[in-house]
């Protein structure tokens, strides 16, 4: 079975806080994987602590960019193995607080929590082509999903956002006036960039990370072809 989003949801968080906290609509079902992706809109210092869940889940980091700075993203997954829960919770260190947007997916069908693979951009010069991932990109083999996103590091707006080809997009906020834009894609192929068009050239941060289908040639299987040079 490809892998697929089940539900996704967003919180923007416009005033400051130390917890930022995230409700699904409807509860997670056991078994399925969770992938959270953070991004701190408060100037310097701000490091977001691995999220927490209501239910089971253990998260491990997927990847991250950009530090403590302006614009910095955190991705994160985990299983969900308990049952009704629809609540996942990310502090920010040393008692803190930060604007920010914590965005979730609840993904069925993935081949488990670790994704496949994964790439950042780290603070691309400001452009209009900002990227999720570097210029090499990622692979999404059939049935998989990539999971990515993109934040300005500078405290300004990036204008009109035009979508990265094959993506969609899930959400794009404005949180303290930096923009960030959170985008899926399942549709197969190689160098995948997730390479947005914005109208006023920004500095970025961004990252991207591929899930692989459950039987389907799975996370293992597919590191193991890279190792060879296969794919």
């Amino acid at each position: 079975m490809p892998v697929a989003v089940v539900q996704e949801t967003e919180a923007n968080f416009t005033t400051a806080t130390g917890t930022w906290t995230l409700n699904f609509a409807a509860a997670v079902t056991s078994g399925n994987v969770v992938v959270l992706i953070g991004t701190t809109k408060t100037g310097s210092s701000r490091t977001m602590n691995t999220p927490t869940s209501s239910g089971s889940a253990s998260f491990s980091s997927v990847t991250s960019v950009g530090g403590t700075a302006i614009g910095a993203i955190g991705m994160w997954s985990a299983v969900e193995n308990g049952s009704g829960n629809t609540q996942y919770q990310l502090s920010i260190a040393s008692s803190l607080t930060s604007l920010g947007t914590l965005q979730a997916y609840e993904l069925s069908g993935a081949d488990g929590a670790a994704a496949t693979s994964s790439d950042v951009n780290s603070a691309q010069a400001s452009s209009t082509s900002p990227r999720m991932t570097s210029a090499t990109g990622l692979t999404i083999p059939s049935g998989g999903i990539v999971l990515g996103a993109i934040s300005t590091t500078i405290l300004a707006s990036w204008g009109t956002l035009t979508d990265p080809a094959n993506f969609t997009r899930d959400f794009a906020t404005n949180v303290g006036t930096p923009s960030s834009l959170f985008a899926s894609s399942t549709t197969a192929g190689s160098g995948v960039t997730g390479t947005a068009t914005v109208t006023t050239a920004r500095a970025v941060n961004g990252v991207g990370a591929v899930w692989s289908q459950s039987g389907g040639g799975g996370s293992t299987t597919f590191r193991n072809l890279l190792t060879l040079g296969v794919g």
